[in-house]
């Protein structure tokens, strides 16, 4: 039985019997793993708040070759974003959303430590009350181009074409970009102003949105884009979405 010892962001748990839970980890070594708490449900529980969704730990845990479950020895604290998530309810709305997307998009077991360094960065601009609708875009924006669902708008997939700076670019449902020959003008539209917050979005780091935010008009179209790109590859939406669209258009 192999011991293993790693960084990780709890992403969810579920109650598991009377005294215990099953907790999914994104572990920055082993990628998502899951794994049986023992005694974690029980009042003076030696985990603590340590099981709390996006808090990193440092994580003991054993793994049997075979079992799909790890048995997890020991969770530590390592940083805690318990009070950013308790700033409001959309803040601890917009956690269980990346919270969601994470389980949702992440592999079991397929170590990827772009997206676990993607996590941490997310939460630390979150932390330092950077615009939460801006987090969310850089967020999703930089998933699904690490998991290879974002598209590259460089050039048109019909026919080729390099893509002008200046140029409008449509993409398909599925985030095939197409030149405004191909598509006929009608998809989903990549503006030229749009292209440029992605391009900074890549280029930069998510705290810097403390001071330059999104436009609110940029961050809604980037939002439905995004979207769209992410139920697609789901096939499904996400619970977590509904809520958090809710909240923000009160």
């Amino acid at each position: 039985m192999a011991i293993h010892k790693t960084e990780a962001f709890v992403l969810r748990t579920y109650s598991l019997a009377e005294a215990d839970k099953i907790c999914v980890f994104l572990t920055k070594d082993s990628g998502k793993v899951r794994g049986v708490a023992h005694g974690a449900k029980k009042m003076k529980s030696r985990f603590g708040s340590s099981l709390e969704p996006l808090t990193e730990v440092a994580l003991t845990f054993y793994h049997k070759e075979g079992r799909d479950l790890i048995s997890i020895s020991t969770c530590e604290i390592l940083h805690s974003y318990f009070r950013s998530a308790a700033r409001d309810v959309q803040t601890a709305a917009a956690f269980s959303y990346m919270s969601e997307m994470l389980f949702e998009f992440m592999p079991d077991r397929e170590s990827n430590e772009r997206v676990y360094r993607l996590v941490s960065a997310a939460l630390q601009a979150i932390e330092i009350e950077a615009d939460l609708d801006s987090v969310l875009r850089y967020f999703e924006t930089w998933l699904l181009r690490l998991a290879g669902f974002f598209p590259d708008s460089s050039e048109c997939a019909v026919c080729g074409k390099p893509s002008e700076s200046g140029e409008t670019i449509f993409l398909t449902m599925d985030g095939s970009p197409r030149c405004l020959e191909c598509s006929g003008g009608r998809g989903m539209i990549l503006s030229p102003a749009l292209r440029q917050v992605i391009e900074h979005i890549t280029n930069s780091h998510p705290t810097a949105l403390k001071s330059e935010p999104l436009r609110a008009a940029q961050a809604a179209q980037l939002s439905e884009i995004n979207y769209q790109l992410i139920r697609h590859s789901l096939e499904r939406d996400l619970r977590s979405r509904a809520l958090l669209k809710q909240l923000v258009e009160r």
